[in-house]
């Protein structure tokens, strides 16, 4: 576990090249000390698998969508267990993910999902190159506005 969690913060930076990025968001680096980041580590029970990546996936878009302090929400799934799931979370610091948590849609998930999850682990993280995350940011934004 201690390898796969390593490799996850290592590779987040990398990981959100394919992010949903929340509209209006430039550079991150200005920020960056007040951001908090994060990874959800979950396993999902197998009979509930299709229901939560549902329900995962809704609660991710409407984040981005609805709230300005989410900046991304990007899950993962591994190839050889998919019932192990990886969300890399960024906010915009304590308050936004506070706000997040207190948001409708992320309580309905929270609500709805409890008995799908064999195990959740929270693992906060910070960013190991800076300029590197400028760069994704950059490009997700550029590939947006094509």
């Amino acid at each position: 576990m201690k390898m796969v969690r390593g490799f996850m913060v290592a590779s987040a930076a990398a990981l959100l090249a394919g992010c949903k990025c929340a509209p209006g968001v430039r550079s991150p680096a200005a920020e960056q000390d007040g951001l908090l980041v994060r990874i959800a580590e979950i396993e999902v029970f197998p009979e509930w698998l299709d229901a939560y990546l549902a329900a995962a996936g809704t609660v991710g878009a409407e984040s981005v969508a609805k709230e300005p302090g989410v900046v991304c929400i990007f899950p993962v799934q591994k190839k050889e267990n998919p019932c192990s799931i990886r969300i890399v979370e960024i906010y915009r610091g304590e308050e936004a993910y506070r706000a997040h948590l207190a948001s409708s849609h992320f309580r309905a998930y929270k609500e709805g999902t409890p008995h799908m999850i064999k195990s959740l682990d929270l693992v906060p993280v910070r960013p190991l190159d800076a300029d590197g995350m400028k760069r994704i940011f950059k490009k997700c934004n550029q590939s947006k506005e094509k």
